[in-house]
């Protein structure tokens, strides 16, 4: 029996006046479900790294990347993933970040308690109830 592939991947939780931002996931049995947005970690690269390289290849848009808020790992049939969930906001000048995502139809911008839940891939799930939100959330709006 061969053993089951891991992998790290960086999971942005970005952050902007009060809502978090989620992706629809296109392929492969997850295809169509809900998760932060992301993607697999490089060979010796952090995931705040990957947190920003990855929304800037797949949404065109720039984040600051600020730390790490929880790891979780998630075996899937075909694969095991290791998340990190990283704690992100937009740019010091977010409007044209915000207009991409607002003309894209696989992303949106939801509060916590609007979540879809029920159509999350299952480890963003996990991850989305058992984020500290109220702390997450409460930082956001101080910066104001």
């Amino acid at each position: 029996m061969q053993s089951q592939k891991h992998i790290d991947v960086a999971a942005a939780v970005v952050v902007h006046d009060n809502k978090v931002l989620l992706a629809k996931r296109r392929g492969g049995y997850l295809d169509n479900l809900w998760e932060f947005p992301g993607g697999k970690l490089e060979k010796n690269e952090s995931a705040e790294h990957a947190a920003r390289r990855e929304l800037h290849e797949e949404l065109d848009i720039s984040i600051i990347a600020e730390r790490t808020l929880l790891v979780l790992e998630h075996a899937y049939p075909d694969i095991t993933v290791r998340l990190h969930f990283v704690r992100c906001s937009l740019t010091d000048s977010p409007e044209p970040c915000l207009q991409k995502t607002v003309t894209n139809p696989e992303v949106g911008w939801f509060t916590p308690q609007e979540f879809p839940l029920e159509q999350f891939c299952p480890a963003d799930r996990i991850a989305a109830i058992n984020l500290p939100w109220p702390q997450i959330i409460i930082r956001e709006e101080r910066n104001d």
